[in-house]
Formats: structure tokens, sequence, C-alpha cells
């Protein structure tokens, strides 16, 4: 069985794995997530998700498959990065509050043989979230709770900034960092069938 690496200490990628009953190991990629692309999302997702996976392979034998994964949030195709202060995130939600706005999550798949040899398989998926109109005092309070820190757009879908969410158009796990049906499809094609780790 081919070992599984995640390449990533995101507690929230680590949950969908678990809920998935996937087995597999954590290998954080602790990359420096500035790169020369242009500002466009999807070739920053994609760049940066492949930059976190081969950051691990040297300390991965295989067979194995890493994932490497990376999540912005973009509004009008400017890309929102983690805040990096509270005061970042005021104007983050302010400018999202009351409208729709992208989620991109790029994935890279390494696929080691037993002799060593990598495939790499990228993947990038976008999904629509609108926010409901917040006012200043609901934005003060959610970023009071501290849910925001390390959340790309100064937010957590999965958390309490749930309440604030009218809808959401695509997957919802592309949204929280990791595209399941992706993932299970891409798997698959490499032979390895996630429903048998229910067994």
């Amino acid at each position: 069985m081919q070992k599984i690496i995640l390449a990533s200490s995101s507690p929230r990628r680590r949950q969908i794995l678990e809920n998935l009953s996937i087995p597999f190991e954590i290998i954080n990629s602790e990359v420096d997530e500035t790169i020369d692309v242009d500002n466009s999302p999807y070739e920053w997702v994609k760049t940066l998700s492949s930059k976190k996976a081969n950051a691990v392979l040297d300390k991965v034998e295989g067979p194995a498959v890493i994932i490497g994964v990376d999540t912005v949030v973009a509004d009008l195709g400017r890309i929102l990065n983690k805040p990096d202060s509270k005061e970042t995130a005021v104007k983050m939600l302010r400018q999202l509050q009351g409208r729709h706005h992208s989620v991109y999550t790029g994935m890279t798949l390494l696929f080691i043989d037993e002799n060593g040899n990598v495939e790499e398989e990228n993947f990038v998926d976008g999904t629509e979230v609108t926010f409901n109109k917040m006012t200043i005092e609901e934005i003060e309070m959610y970023l009071g709770t501290g849910e925001f820190t390390d959340k790309a757009g100064g937010y957590g879908i999965q958390g309490k900034a749930s309440m604030f969410i009218d809808s959401i158009t695509g997957n919802y796990d592309t949204v929280v960092g990791l595209p399941v049906p992706i993932l299970y499809n891409a798997l698959k094609q490499h032979g390895i069938q996630i429903m048998d780790f229910w067994k």
C-alpha cells in the first residue's frame, strides 16, 4: 500500500482526510510562500501547491503519494492572502461583505513508485462564496474570536464565519482547503481506492 503524505500542518485539511478514513502522515513543507508569478489566483495556487509538495520529496521514500495544497481568496481577481493583522482582516471582511468572491485551491499530487520515479499532477478548483451584509460591529465581534488568523481572506467558512455566508457555488471542501472529489478521482486513476480504507 502506498503511503499518503500530507505536506501541510493545516488542521482543516487533516480533518478532511480523517473524515474520509484515509491513513496518512504529515510532513509540513515549511516553504516560503512568496513566489515569482503574476497576480493570477489560478497560477498562484497551482505554483505554490507544487512548491509545497516538492519541498518534502526528499523526506519520503516510495511508494508514496505526496499531497501539496494551497488556498487563496480572490476578489475581482485580486488575491487576499492570510491577513497579517486584525486591521488587515477588518479591511478584507469589509470588502467581502454583502457580495460574492472566489476561493481557489490548488492541489499537487506527487506519485512515487517503488523505483523512485515521480509523476506530478496539478489541479486547481474554484468556488464562489457569497457573504451576507455585515455591520462593522459584527466584523469586530467575529475578529475578536481570533478565528481569522492563518485564514485566507480573514475568515474560516467551517467555523463561526459560517453564519455570515449566504451561499456557495461549487465545492465546499475547496473553500476549506482540500477538494475531495478531485482527490478521490485522481487517486482512483492511479489504482488507489479511498473506499478500500473503509473495510
